[in-house]
């Protein structure tokens, strides 16, 4: 082989490994590219309702406790309420999964009943005897949403149930609380609604996760 052929196979050789090289920096740079896509829509997914669910538990927190049960029970499930309230209606913004637009319509109407039944003790001022022991109870009974192994999906309607188990998993511990705790007749009817309702409502949403 001459010196002159064997320049140009040496010149074809390094154009090739060149241009192998671009296309795999290429190849790399796309996918990083789509990965870190990927990551930031489950992000902004996961944000959705972990946004929601950070300001409800803000707030259940910020009044400062007025050592009757009933009002402090009433305080915190309002603001409980309100934020299941809101994560449906997000949900039915965006939804696409029919069992889980009439499972949104129903913790609407419900829940914002029940607001309207738990203002009317949310004033009251009277000291309770046992007002450490509840507010202590109270608080532990919200170790539920505080889980952070909570799975997090692509989609909101996976999210959605995937937040409000455990979202109503500590309105069924903060209505047991309340059972042991509270005085009030109405308030105890509601905590053993919430109690056999929300149960219900959490084997539903666990049973639609499973199927899908």
């Amino acid at each position: 082989m001459t010196q002159d052929k064997l320049f140009k196979m040496k010149k074809l050789i390094l154009l090739t490994s060149f241009t192998l090289l671009f296309l795999s920096c290429q190849k790399s740079e796309k996918t990083a590219a789509e990965t870190s896509d990927h990551h930031q829509k489950t992000s902004e997914v996961k944000n959705d309702m972990a946004v929601l669910m950070d300001e409800m538990m803000d707030k259940m927190h910020a009044p400062k406790s007025i050592g009757n049960n009933d009002a402090d029970f009433s305080k915190m499930m309002i603001e409980h309420h309100i934020g299941a309230v809101k994560m449906s209606e997000l949900l039915l913004n965006k939804e696409k999964d029919s069992e889980l637009n009439a499972f949104a319509q129903n913790v609407i109407a419900a829940q914002n009943k029940e607001i309207e039944l738990m203002k009317k003790f949310q004033n009251k001022t009277e000291l309770s005897p046992d007002r450490e022991q509840f507010q202590l109870a109270l608080n532990q009974s919200m170790g539920a949403m505080m889980n952070k192994e909570i799975k997090v999906y692509e989609d909101i309607d996976h999210n959605f149930a995937a937040q409000m188990i455990p979202h109503h998993q500590s309105a069924v511990d903060m209505a047991k609380v309340y059972l042991k705790y509270g005085q009030e007749k109405e308030l105890l009817q509601l905590s053993e609604d919430i109690v056999r309702e929300q149960s219900l409502e959490i084997t539903q949403l666990q049973n639609w996760l499973a199927k899908k």
